[in-house]
């Protein structure tokens, strides 16, 4: 039986997809939010936590920006004119809605993250009835997510297909290019 708090070294509880965009959202609440705010955010949660990182600070940087893009693109947050961004009225329910944060299963129900998905696609798994979850699991790689974050039973096609997708997903961020936060394109 394999236990996930100790199966990758670089699983941080606190860095996770849902983690993150609570923190953000959290943060737009009390106002509008920047890389920065929100790095000074995560920072004084490990604090509380009693916990130490686990990444190095521009790591957790490209985490951060990443997820903040993800919420900008979900019109969840809103450029303003200064370059923060500010909670939308979409948002104040998301935050509502989704305390906790949100994750990819639910950033992809807006339309707009949808389209953007849509328009990163890889090539999907074809004809494999488990399509889905091997797509969901390649999104999850590409959004950072850990590979003990498979949301399906194990000893089940939907896990092995969702581990065969985040896998696929790694092999091929060994030859892309590294993510670059929208702020440095």
């Amino acid at each position: 039986m394999r236990t996930a708090q100790h199966m990758f070294d670089n699983d941080h509880p606190l860095l996770s997809t849902a983690s993150l965009t609570a923190l953000i959202l959290h943060t737009a609440a009390k106002g509008p939010v920047t890389l920065d705010s929100a790095s000074q955010s995560l920072d004084a949660l490990f604090v509380r936590a009693g916990k130490t990182p686990g990444l190095p600070e521009d790591e957790r940087r490209v985490k951060l920006a990443r997820q903040l893009d993800h919420l900008r693109i979900a019109c969840i947050l809103e450029p303003q004119e200064d370059g923060a961004l500010a909670l939308t009225d979409r948002g104040r329910q998301a935050l509502e809605d989704y305390p906790d944060g949100l994750d990819q299963t639910v950033l992809v129900k807006y339309r707009e993250f949808s389209d953007y998905l849509k328009q990163r696609a890889h090539h999907s798994a074809g004809m494999d009835p488990r399509m889905g979850a091997y797509d969901e699991g390649y999104i999850a790689r590409q959004e950072g997510e850990s590979f003990q974050a498979n949301p399906y039973s194990e000893n089940t096609v939907d896990h092995q297909s969702w581990e065969n997708g985040w896998m696929q997903a790694q092999e091929r961020d060994t030859t892309a290019a590294p993510f670059r936060p929208l702020s440095e394109r």
